[in-house]
């Protein structure tokens, strides 16, 4: 692309000196855009506006106009080619996302470009491109999101083993792989979180029976009793989901469940309005939209009515892609039904086959430009009717006249009246120019005069306008033939006024049509202010789309602030998380997946556009109040550390070790909070677990071998095992019992 700013203060410095960059600088403050954010577009407007203006009171009309015209010439030079190859790079690499309505668009803009490169389809198809670029980043984003979910779960099920979780290992590393190629793998993350769901439903469910003794469960075998804890293997032989009783499990374990359950609807629920938010307003979908988000806020899950919305949507779509298609057809039918030249029409019938061409590509194409364009021409044929209608009004009129002046006109009249309808419009003007010869030749000079002066009148009022519209030949033609004394032509005029007027008109609204698409994507940032100002410029006779590029420029400055924002805080986090990195607790494990999406976004902020970097936002006060959480833990066990002083203490906390013992690796599970030897230190006050062992051993002569002892004490599993000649002390949460007994078993 040309440098816009450049080319114009060149060609304007030739003839304006250093008043140039005054006008260019008013320019691009009424566009409200930088000297680099210059579009040919903007190009045109500043110089068929202020620039024209400028030159017109330093040179004639006509050198103003060449040197405008110039610069235009230079403005427009071809760069198709190069264009049309960065679209088919896009297409290469958005072709795989067949299921986005705007790639469906792009395709059909695409092929239709290979045959003719459209200016105006051109520029649909950059724009349109900028804006997928913009929403693969932000699905990106949440892939980003999706695969630090996952890891954290595999991490949590990994020590279950089994084929299920070698099968969620291997569709994490080609999602993986995926993110770091910067493509979706959108199948893979579905199956990996159906698995990683199933898995965490049966490590927290893997424990579920009544005890044998109030809050006490014995278990002396060394292998654990099949009809109690799962296995991954044998969950291999369940078919289809697995389903969890609730009301069989104890509380903690059931409330974890619904969470997990929640958790994963909720990120159902976020893909499902990302795919569909021009669906958001449909009557059968906002009722059931509104439920869904009421129960998952609840904590509560969805369930069937998750599956409800998911089919109301597909249903709202199928609907409105048959609506559309019969639109088409509607407006298809009033194109051809307009009494016009097919040339007035081959546009509109080519942006129709576009329409048609997108709908079968499975995308949704935008009618209101098309309706727009129909409704123009059928202005277009409606004012042209009127034309004609005030034609035969003036050849009528004239033939009166030229009836009452007598033998001289007869001749005159003759010819007028011979003239047919389809010629009028190009034989008028030339039989009122001879009638005013011949009124100058028979002596009738004062109602020549007053013919003059009427048509003096009417081009005064006319010339503001044609003057703004860029018709500066046609005045003049008019000014110099009313200054030779002939009648112009203003008929002629005044067609080309009101073409030029309508033709602005459509500009200015395929201008603000542009631009509404690029509000959208500042919907939620500020872009409600645009489009509503949008509105009240398309009411307009004459829409102005200026102070809407002033608008939209202003957002845009505005997600810069925004972005530069986030970077700050982002860094600022990742500091003072660095100081806390070696302290492990239930809040770390939590916050450690929101870091790692945190910092994937990091690299790609400056990429994002406004819904995604809201989506960083979120997330960034989410780990920023966990880092606070986990600041506040490290500062109480150091303080207890320092009041204590006791080396066994720190030890049994295992916070600020950087390595376990070796020996105790294996048990270190999730959700297995301390470990240690009796012997040794405990993690509990060693007297009452030797009274609590000493307690247990009348109870061994029930049983034939020694074992593990587990105990549930409230929401805590406490277990008493022989390991290595000593005894291994080991306390979690009652979903880790499970796992944990496999691991000491092998």
């Amino acid at each position: 692309m040309p440098d816009i700013y450049g080319l114009i203060l060149e060609t304007l410095r030739r003839h304006l000196g250093t008043r140039a960059e005054a006008v260019l600088e008013e320019g691009l403050k009424r566009l409200g855009k930088r000297q680099e954010e210059l579009s040919p577009k903007d190009g045109e407007t500043l110089l068929k506006g202020l620039a024209f203006r400028e030159l017109q009171a330093r040179l004639p009309a006509k050198e103003a106009k060449r040197v405008v015209e110039e610069a235009l010439r230079k403005l427009s030079a071809p760069s198709e080619p190069a264009d049309l190859e960065a679209l088919e790079a896009g297409l290469k690499r958005f072709g795989l996302y067949l299921d986005w309505p705007e790639v469906a668009r792009y395709r059909a803009l695409v092929n239709r470009l290979r045959q003719d490169p459209d200016p105006r389809l051109m520029r649909e198809a950059k724009a349109l491109l900028e804006a997928l670029e913009e929403k693969l980043e932000e699905a990106l984003l949440r892939q980003a999101k999706d695969l630090a979910h996952l890891e954290e779960s595999l991490e949590r099920v990994r020590h279950l083993g089994g084929a299920k979780v070698r099968r969620l290992e291997k569709l994490v590393e080609t999602v993986r792989e995926a993110q770091k190629e910067g493509l979706l793998a959108q199948a893979e993350v579905e199956r990996a979180r159906s698995l990683a769901l199933e898995l965490r439903k049966l490590l927290e469910s893997s424990v579920a029976r009544p005890p044998t003794l109030p809050e006490i469960v014995f278990e002396t075998q060394e292998e654990p009793p099949e009809d109690v804890f799962l296995t991954v293997e044998e969950a291999e032989e369940l078919e289809g989901e697995l389903i969890v009783d609730l009301e069989a499990l104890p509380e903690e374990a059931a409330r974890r469940l619904e969470a997990l359950e929640v958790e994963e609807e909720g990120r159902r629920l976020e893909e499902l309005l990302a795919r569909h938010a021009h669906l958001l307003q449909e009557p059968t979908v906002s009722p059931l939209l509104a439920e869904v988000q009421a129960l998952l806020e609840a904590g509560k899950p969805a369930g069937e009515k998750l599956s409800l919305l998911e089919a109301a949507l597909k249903e709202a779509e199928a609907n409105l892609r048959a609506e559309k298609k019969a639109r088409l057809i509607q407006l298809e039918a009033r194109l051809r039904s307009l009494p016009l030249p097919e040339e007035a029409k081959a546009s509109l019938e080519a942006a129709f086959a576009l329409a048609e061409e997108t709908l079968r590509e499975g995308g949704l194409p935008d009618l209101k430009l098309l309706e727009g364009e129909l409704a123009r021409l059928e202005a277009e044929a409606r004012r042209q009717e009127e034309e004609r209608r005030k034609l035969e009004a003036e050849m009528e009129a004239l033939a009166r006249e030229l009836a009452a002046k007598g033998e001289a006109f007869a001749p005159l009249l003759e010819e007028l009246r011979a003239v047919p309808l389809e010629a009028l419009p190009q034989r008028l003007p030339e039989i009122k120019a001879r009638y005013a010869a011949l009124l100058m030749t028979q002596g009738e000079e004062a109602a020549l005069k007053a013919k003059l002066k009427e048509a003096e009148e009417e081009l005064k009022a006319l010339r503001p306008e044609a003057l703004a519209l860029g018709l500066w030949e046609s005045l003049e033609k008019a000014e110099e033939a009313l200054a030779k004394g002939e009648l112009p032509d203003l008929a002629a005029l005044r067609r080309e006024v009101a073409q030029a007027r309508e033709a602005a008109r459509q500009e200015a609204l395929e201008e603000l049509s542009r631009m509404e698409a690029l509000a959208e994507r500042f919907l939620g940032f500020g872009g409600e202010g645009v489009f509503r100002l949008i509105a009240e410029e398309k009411a307009k006779p004459l829409p102005d789309p200026t102070p809407v590029a002033r608008a939209l420029q202003a957002l845009k400055r505005r997600l810069e602030a925004k972005r530069e924002e986030v970077l700050t805080r982002l860094t600022a986090l990742f500091q003072a998380y660095g100081g806390l990195e070696g302290f492990q607790s239930e809040t770390h494990r939590r916050l450690r997946p929101l870091l790692q999406f945190l910092q994937s976004a990091k690299e790609r902020l400056p990429r994002l556009g406004p819904k995604g970097l809201a989506q960083v936002e979120k997330t960034l006060a989410e780990a920023e109040s966990l880092l606070e959480e986990l600041k506040r833990e490290a500062e109480a066990a150091k303080s207890i550390l320092k009041e204590i002083q006791g080396a066994d203490l720190e030890a049994l906390l295992g916070v600020f070790e950087e390595k376990p013992p070796l020996d105790l690796d294996r048990f270190r599970l999730p959700g297995v909070e301390a470990l240690g030897f009796l012997e040794e230190s405990p993690p509990l006050p060693k007297e009452a677990l030797q009274e609590l062992k000493r307690a247990l051993e009348p109870l061994r002569g029930l049983f034939q071998e020694e074992g593990p002892v587990a105990l549930l004490l409230g929401q805590k599993a406490l277990v008493l095992a022989p390991f290595s000649g000593r005894t291994l002390v080991a306390l979690m949460e009652p979903g880790a019992l499970s796992a944990f007994l496999l691991k000491l078993s092998s």
